[in-house]
């Protein structure tokens, strides 16, 4: 089985989320980050890997993808792809 561990934002910025391994993840609600503060996705991760969710290959690939809404330039808002990932 594999898991998602999120590497850091696609633009180099560090987030509370660098190094961590998805637990949870929901494009379609609002979430906060440990700080508290507001996000638009609900994301909660963890440092420890036997504590991610597992998924096939396909299925890490598909959470990836997950998509909720549009953003201002009309495409698809994939949260989860602001950030550098590795399946593993």
């Amino acid at each position: 089985m594999a898991k998602i561990k999120i590497l850091g934002l696609a633009n180099g910025e560090p987030t509370p989320f660098d190094e961590q391994y998805v637990v949870e993840y929901d494009p379609s609600r609002s979430g906060v980050d440990p700080a508290g503060r507001p996000m638009i996705a609900h994301l909660v991760t963890t440092a420890d890997p036997a504590k991610a969710k597992e998924y096939t290959t396909a299925e890490a690939l598909e959470q990836l993808r997950r998509s909720h809404g549009v953003r201002f330039d009309g495409k698809p808002n994939r949260p989860l792809t602001a950030f550098h990932v590795e399946i593993k």
